[in-house]
């Protein structure tokens, strides 16, 4: 029994069902296979050398891990796979190459799959305050935190996490022989004849190295016309061999053995001290890389992302215990709460519609203190309306915070608010004249009576869009049912008539798209909180996949449909093979996702949420990301000819969509792009950046 195929592959009955026919009914989730648009790597500075303290808890990073300090574009930085991480962000690995494709090495035996190589790191001396030789009683530690699969797919035991040290060396290495032509009565006047026969050597002369030759071939008298490339001069090159000492590694497992293990801890700190005077070198470096394998090809459409590992906090510096792994500092944790009780965004007109019954009376925070004293915190929050006139702050009274390696994140109260639960202080404010609005949540956790303040911050954009979402946007998983036309959808509540337009759906890519398959999009009325009569049928219908990572792509219906009350939106496939449409791991709502392979409805029994988006109104737009600040300028605004780009250094792509989710133009980023055969009209130009960022802005065109 082939055990990969057992644990890759989550379902009802799953033993039993993954070696019975196609036609025993289940539901399904697997690893989520990232689609990225392809783009150079970015490569640390050859000249970047670091030195101590090195310290990275990737909450700066966006994507990619800091190419100041990591020489790698392998692992994803984000929040989403890690489960309670110490800080707002984590490192992920996984079986994918930065163009988001399973390695095309990938077999279902363990195989390495990705890096994180550190820039070369002084370990010989230290340069504060004053520079002097590091040696053994500097008491130097490298100190990290790691979880197997967090919100992701759990790594086997045969597959592991690995740590090695290296050292590099640089050496002379020949390259190529440097050739100079000289002309035949040059050769001539240099050897003092008239003639040169063939087995004379004619030694490199006028400056170059006198060592080397040329043997003569042919007879060449003085008539003789051309010239003869004489060798001048070897090259070499400089090669740097770096030897690597493994140092650590941990086995695969699920994150429930994981936290039985660990005192119920979702993430487990290492503490390695640095004692052999070989690292004790100008050129140092660590390594993480993790093993991994995919499930065999008998399950084509669940070949996806798998074998989750996550590190947070790597801390490398001198004057430190192995009892001692803090760092001053306090953190979020995780994603920025929505203060919605229910979606993580909603149609604008429909929050005006129940306005304070649509948001939560509080929301969750992880606070953690990373220090090894207490601290007393003071915390509180802004909002701001994006191009409105909203604003409000709301403080909550100091709390003392206890070490995390102690308590782990601050617990709410019993009754009562925290920076660990504060409340919503105000309804958002309500604009009768606008269809969509945003909202910038900023919170803020911080110790003033320290030298130098500890102080962090956590920023959350608040949608109003065009489309509800449970979803916060990242797949940590793969979703579908068997067998052949089963069934799944997800239940909304509108509180005001309004017409759904389309759906937007992610699918995860799989490899060689096996999911490619196809399947129906269907709107049913509620039966007794299940779904019922049908409304709406869109047909025939494929996987789409867009070019950005994270994309959701747009399926319009024939005719919109008029709805309120509850309804359910969902797909019915039409052959068999997981769909493998995204799943959203780290937000349950699992109260509202359903599925049918029997003929009758049941609610799911995955924990998450489905990435389907419906969309109300007449016509289709894109929302502004998320925690991204608008940092383009278009001009001239309204545009005729010609639409100018300012305010992006690195941009390596652009996308314009009209008001109806069409794709009017995609291409390599310009500073300039022609918009002259484009109608009279509003749309939408999406901005992609190689250091993983999107930004969003509307403009017109007029003629």
């Amino acid at each position: 029994m082939n055990m990969k195929t057992i644990s890759k592959t989550i379902g009802l009955a799953l033993l039993l069902a993954l070696f019975m026919p196609q036609s025993k009914a289940q539901e399904i989730l697997t690893g989520f296979h990232r689609n990225e648009k392809a783009e150079k790597p970015r490569q640390t500075k050859k000249d970047v050398v670091l030195t101590l303290p090195f310290f990275d808890d990737f909450s700066k990073a966006r994507l990619y891990a800091d190419t100041i300090k990591w020489t790698d574009r392998c692992v994803m930085v984000n929040n989403g796979f890690p489960y309670q991480a110490p800080t707002y962000n984590a490192a992920t690995f996984d079986v994918l190459d930065e163009n988001g494709c399973v390695y095309d090495y990938a077999i279902s035996n363990p195989f390495v799959a990705e890096y994180l190589t550190s820039a070369r790191i002084r370990l010989d001396s230290v340069f504060e305050p004053v520079p002097r030789a590091l040696t053994l009683a500097d008491s130097l530690y490298l100190s990290f935190y790691y979880q197997p699969q967090g919100n992701g797919n759990a790594p086997e035991v045969n597959d592991s996490l690995v740590l090695q040290f290296g050292i590099t060396t640089e050496h002379e290495e020949f390259l190529y022989l440097d050739y100079q032509n000289f002309s035949i009565g040059e050769i001539m006047e240099q050897m003092h004849t008239d003639i040169l026969f063939p087995g004379d050597t004619v030694w490199a002369f006028n400056g170059c190295n006198p060592n080397l030759f040329y043997i003569i071939t042919d007879t060449l008298t003085s008539i003789a016309q051309g010239s003869i490339a004489i060798p001048c001069d070897s090259v070499f090159t400089t090669v740097a061999d770096t030897t690597w000492y493994h140092i650590w590694s941990a086995p695969g497992q699920d994150l429930d053995s994981f936290m039985a293990q660990n005192d119920g801890k979702a993430f487990k700190q290492v503490m390695i001290p640095i004692r052999d005077q070989k690292y004790f070198k100008s050129n140092f470096y660590i390594r993480f890389y993790n093993y991994a394998s995919i499930v065999s090809s008998a399950q084509p459409t669940a070949r996806s992302n798998e074998d989750n590992w996550n590190i947070d906090v790597i801390y490398l510096d001198i004057n430190r215990s192995g009892d001692d792994g803090s760092y001053p500092m306090l953190a979020f944790s995780g994603q920025a709460p929505t203060f919605l009780g229910r979606y993580r965004s909603m149609p604008y007109r429909q929050y005006r519609s129940i306005g304070t019954a649509a948001l939560a009376e509080s929301f969750h925070l992880d606070v953690a203190n990373l220090d090894k004293v207490p601290h007393e915190a003071q915390y509180h929050y802004t909002v701001d309306q994006v191009g409105g006139t909203q604003h409000y702050t709301r403080e909550v009274d100091p709390v003392m915070i206890m070490p995390y390696q102690e308590s782990g994140f601050l617990n709410c109260p019993g009754n009562g608010e925290s920076p660990a639960c504060p409340y919503v202080g105000q309804a958002f404010a309500i604009d009768y004249l606008s269809d969509t609005t945003s909202f910038i949540i900023k919170h803020y956790i911080s110790d003033n009576s320290c030298n130098p303040p500890l102080i962090d911050s956590l920023v959350h954009r608040q949608g109003f869009y065009n489309y509800y979402a449970y979803d916060d946007g990242t797949p940590e998983l793969g979703y579908g049912v068997e067998p052949a036309n089963g069934s799944f959808a997800v239940r909304f509540d509108m509180a005001t008539y309004d017409t759904i337009a389309g759906v937007q759906i992610l699918f995860n890519h799989t490899l060689k798209d096996a999911n490619n398959k196809y399947f129906d999009i269907v709107v049913w009325r509620d039966e007794n909180g299940h779904p019922g009569a049908e409304i709406t049928r869109l047909s025939g219908q494929r996987p789409q996949w867009e070019d950005f990572l994270y994309e959701f792509s747009y399926y319009r219906f024939n005719r919109p449909v008029m709805l309120t009350g509850t309804f359910y939106i969902g797909i019915v496939q039409q052959s068999g093979g997981i769909i493998n449409i995204g799943f959203d791991a780290s937000n349950d709502n699992s109260a509202y996702n359903f599925y049918n392979v029997n003929g009758s409805w049941q609610n799911s029994m995955k924990s998450g949420s489905l990435m389907i988006r419906p969309v109300v109104g007449s016509s289709y737009y894109i929302g502004l990301d998320e925690n991204e600040s608008q940092a383009i300028t278009l001009y001239p605004n309204p545009a005729t000819s010609t639409l100018n780009i300012n305010g992006i250094e690195n941009g390596i792509s652009i996308v314009i969509y009209d008001m109806t989710g069409r794709k009017c133009y995609q291409g390599t980023y310009s500073n300039n792009i022609s918009v002259a055969d484009f109608s009279e009209g509003l749309y939408l130009i999406q901005v992609a950046t190689a250091d993983g960022h999107r930004f969003t802005q509307k403009f017109s065109v007029a003629k």
